[in-house]
């Protein structure tokens, strides 16, 4: 859904908005998009509030302002992108002074917003974005090296006065290399090495699209215990879903817009071809977009902003308009689609909006359900409705029917006149999310549990050991095996299991250590008997 998307983003705006004034707009308006945003992101740092756009942010991120992103790297992301435009417009924009005005506080406020956000891979793609900026125009124009000089001491100045009086940003630096702590930066790495197991494994075509998450748990170590989505690294993550076949396709297509700017940038000075026109305002956009995209793509390298759908599909509409912007470099680039190839390009795109339509509409149905039972305090029979409605909105996701499955069984472990009943339909549930995701070690751990429950040994047998196999450092796998062990009156099997879990997680596995104390008891007891 969002490459089709960002494709019909980008060939409309490639064919149609090569025009100046359009451009233009569009400049203005995404730039006051990055200021709103980051500006809503000021607000948050300074209220100290939790809440973003009525959905409270996840405690991982505590003192770290979003703006309209749950993730503040998705927000210093975006802003990256953005703040070179606002900043070229200020230097080299072709705009009346209080147009240049109001895109220098725009530039602003929008680097207060990646302050804020305490992304250390934004400030540092922020950065460097700003100063291969500053440096074009040092390098370039001669009467705006003392302006150059001083922007950036003033940005200097602030930034020095900012980590002086924020502590949250000094724990962020100083954290950096510890493990375990709230503000590390290790955290990337033990997401990096599984990805590239997977990809020595499965090197030319990947292992599929958006499958890294479906198979981390059999790559990570044992004391990595969280699910990550994605890899936090973009061109990683392309390698590992894609394998070389796709990162090379997909490299193709970057290198053709790179090359296609590098081979502009002679054009881009005064008085050189279109682009060097006395009334245009092209060449102010080609130098912010083309830092923009190059500093998103720095902070690609350690965050997956192009899994963002806002994000992806603004960095593809800057990219289709420095596209479009190319053809003026010179004729040899020049090329306009004529009436009977737009009217083509319309309706494949008209019917790609019908197709899409339809779809999103049942992703934002679904998405309103699982809001409502992430709400949820007790599993009733109410949450399993709005469960049955998610999974008829989007019958293919396979979490879904998980959350179905293991909600309907733990509605029927409380003992309730129809707990055979949803029992029944539980495992029809954890049967449809096993062959929906047949790498999940949590599916498998339900149905083992509900076999069980509803006295099929040999099933429940079958389906323990298909998720120790998929989950084999698992802490709810070990400690759900550990438990029933520990039932059946094999003890020193559960003692070993609730060690392994222990030594993968000794905090906060307070079922563990209760498991293990009990065995160990056992053990005694048993040894002590004549």
């Amino acid at each position: 859904l969002v490459f089709a998307l960002v494709a019909i983003v980008f060939l409309v705006a490639l064919t149609n908005l090569y025009r100046q004034e359009p451009t233009q707009w569009i400049t203005h308006a995404l730039v006051v998009l990055g200021t709103v945003v980051a500006a809503y992101a000021c607000y948050q740092a300074v209220t100290g509030s939790t809440w973003v756009l009525g959905v409270r942010q996840p405690p991982q991120y505590i003192r770290r302002a979003s703006g309209t992103f749950i993730n503040p790297n998705h927000l210093a992301g975006f802003l990256s992108l953005l703040l070179p435009l606002a900043v070229a417009q200020v230097f080299v924009g072709r705009t009346r002074p209080l147009a240049k005005i109001l895109h220098g506080y725009a530039a602003l406020v929008m680097m207060a917003g990646v302050a804020v956000s305490m992304s250390r891979g934004g400030w540092v793609a922020a950065g460097l974005g700003l100063v291969a900026l500053f440096a074009w125009l040092g390098w370039r124009r001669r009467e705006l090296r003392i302006p150059v000089v001083v922007a950036l001491a003033v940005i200097v100045a602030g930034g020095y006065f900012f980590f002086r009086q924020s502590e949250k940003a000094r724990a962020r630096i100083e954290n950096i290399a510890t493990d375990g702590n709230q503000d590390s930066g290790m955290g990337r790495a033990v997401l990096w090495k599984p990805a590239l197991a997977m990809w020595r494994d499965h090197h030319w075509w990947g292992v599929g699209p958006a499958q890294y998450d479906v198979r981390f748990p059999q790559y990570r170590t044992p004391r990595t215990q969280l699910t990550p989505g994605w890899v936090h690294n973009e061109y990683l993550n392309l390698l590992t879903d894609y394998g070389l076949v796709g990162t090379v396709l997909a490299g193709l297509t970057v290198a053709a817009l790179v090359l296609g700017v590098v081979r502009s940038l002679k054009y881009v000075e005064r008085g050189s071809g279109d682009l060097g026109s006395r009334s245009s305002n092209r060449t102010a956009f080609f130098l912010g977009a083309s830092v923009g995209l190059g500093a998103l793509g720095a902070h690609c390298l350690v965050d997956f902003d192009l899994h963002i759908p806002g994000i992806a599909v603004t960095a593809t509409l800057v990219s289709a308009l420095l596209a479009a912007h190319i053809r003026f470099a010179t004729e040899r680039f020049w090329f306009t689609l004529k009436a009977p190839g737009r009217g083509l390009l319309t309706i494949a795109a008209a019917g790609a909006w019908f197709w899409m339509l339809p779809v999103a509409l049942a992703f934002g149905r679904e998405a309103a359900a699982l809001n409502r039972i992430a709400q949820a305090r007790a599993v009733t029979p109410q949450l399993i409705n709005d469960l049955e409605v998610a999974a008829r909105q989007m019958p293919d996701n396979s979490r879904t029917a998980y959350e179905l499955g293991e909600n309907l069984r733990r509605l029927s472990f409380q003992g309730e006149a129809a707990w055979q009943d949803y029992a029944v339909r539980a495992v029809e549930w954890l049967q449809r999310a096993a062959q929906l995701n047949r790498y999940d070690a949590r599916t498998q751990l339900a149905l083992g549990q509900t076999y069980r429950w509803l006295n099929d040994p040999a099933k429940a047998d079958a389906a323990f050991a298909r998720a120790f196999q998929l989950g084999p450092n698992d802490v709810v796998v070990a400690n759900t095996l550990a438990w029933y062990a520990l039932q059946q009156g094999h003890p020193e099997d559960a003692r070993k299991l609730a060690e392994d879990s222990l030594s993968w997680q000794g905090w906060s596995n307070e079922l563990a250590q209760e498991i293990r104390e009990q065995a160990l008891q056992q053990l005694k007891a048993a040894s002590a008997q004549p």
